[in-house]
């Protein structure tokens, strides 16, 4: 199988930040996964993926509007979501095998409203591209559902 590197680092990046596949509900995580992605392909560095992931409102990071207020909330994505958000969604409909989706990916609804997870042939990938991306930055607010030790590397 041939995965673009965006593919990749999404897969990787769902290792971190997806579900599980023993979870009976789906929690609201691919705004993370697209944040923890573009860290992997340097688009955005390691302070900028840090600070999102400082307190709950960095989802406000993910769209234009800068007068961020609860009633306009969901504006317009940001151009690099936007287009990790198309990648993980064909990702998804190309590699059913790898990863799945939680909520409308179809229409799609924005990405703090969907999730996804790894298959179990997902999470053997994520384990051995672990070593071919620098090494995840650490979220003090956000604990992640697996350590690096658990994808076999240090």
């Amino acid at each position: 199988m041939s995965l673009t590197r965006i593919e990749e680092s999404l897969v990787l990046a769902a290792y971190f930040r997806g579900g599980s596949q023993d979870d009976r509900a789906w929690t609201s995580n691919t705004d993370q996964i697209l944040t923890l992605s573009l860290f992997y392909t340097g688009d955005i560095s390691k302070a900028d993926c840090v600070s999102r992931f400082a307190n709950r409102p960095y989802i406000r990071d993910l769209y234009k509007n800068t007068e961020w207020t609860e009633e306009h909330a969901w504006g317009e994505l940001t151009e690099d979501i936007e287009g990790r958000y198309r990648a993980l969604i064909n990702l998804l409909q190309e590699h059913p095998e790898l990863i799945e989706g939680g909520g409308n990916f179809k229409t799609p609804a924005h990405p703090t409203f969907t999730a996804c997870r790894l298959t179990d042939i997902g999470l053997k990938l994520a384990a051995t591209l672990a070593t071919q991306f620098p090494k995840k930055p650490d979220f003090p607010n956000w604990p992640d559902r697996r350590t690096r030790a658990e994808s076999g590397t240090a």
